[in-house]
């Protein structure tokens, strides 16, 4: 009866070098992997953040900086919501009365001043990204309407003092937009976005952004208001403000 012949001692030789060298490539790979991680996530977290803010972070990993922060965009606006707002005021003074009530539209835009801290850090699969505090970035003004002007029979409406309302307008629409919560609305869709350009492929974490931060628009109303003695125009005299 025919037997099959015993294997070769060459034959199991190159099974174990077949399997060597697999084994060896897999370690290889394996190393170049790890060794090129800080590289390929730098490169991940770059083209995340120009295709979302159009700018570039500082980058560390395990608290070596590999990427400094470049300021190619100055500004990013992420949300725009369009906002009205009236003030009324009434002055009387030796039973004259005048007012003046206005209504003014604005598209307020919330996002970051991307020439502030904007790091990620890199962690294995972990990044954690500190991004700026909030701000509204720009108020502009859409419509303005004077719903009232009357004069008093003796007691006039003077230009400043109209001038000084209209100038008061942003810098309401500025406050409101703050309470509505357009500044955090600004940080959740900034944040869903790099979310949905990362994938599943690394665990995002967001560090706090701290406090909304104030914009020079609000600063220079309120100096302009001063400048034109708007706080003082009325007195001695009866005056109310209604916003």
């Amino acid at each position: 009866m025919p037997t099959n012949p015993p294997p070769s001692r060459s034959s199991w030789k190159t099974v174990l070098l077949i399997a060597f060298l697999a084994l060896l490539g897999v370690g290889a790979w394996v190393y170049y992997r790890i060794e090129t991680w800080p590289q390929r996530t730098t490169r991940d977290v770059l083209r995340a953040f120009r295709e979302v803010a159009g700018a570039a972070p500082k980058i560390t990993y395990h608290d070596r900086v590999v990427f400094e922060q470049t300021k190619d965009a100055l500004e990013l606006a992420v949300v725009t919501r369009e906002t009205a707002v009236e003030r009324d005021m009434e002055h009387e003074w030796l039973g004259s009365k005048k007012r003046i009530r206005l209504r003014g539209t604005y598209n307020v835009k919330a996002g970051f001043d991307l020439r502030e801290h904007l790091v990620v850090r890199i962690d294995g699969h972990r990044l954690r990204i500190e991004l700026p505090p909030p701000r509204i970035l720009s108020i502009d003004p859409q419509d303005t309407e004077v719903l009232v002007f009357e004069n008093g029979l003796w007691n006039r409406i003077q230009p400043a003092e109209l001038e000084a309302e209209l100038r008061a307008l942003p810098a309401l629409a500025r406050k409101k937009a703050v309470q509505a919560g357009l500044p955090d609305e600004a940080v959740e869709t900034f944040r869903k976005r790099l979310r949905d350009q990362f994938g599943a492929q690394y665990e995002i974490e967001f560090a706090d952004t701290g406090e909304a931060g104030v914009d020079s628009a609000l600063v220079v109303t309120i100096w302009a208001l001063a400048g034109s003695g708007f706080f003082g125009v009325f007195n001695p005299c009866a005056c109310v403000v209604h916003e």
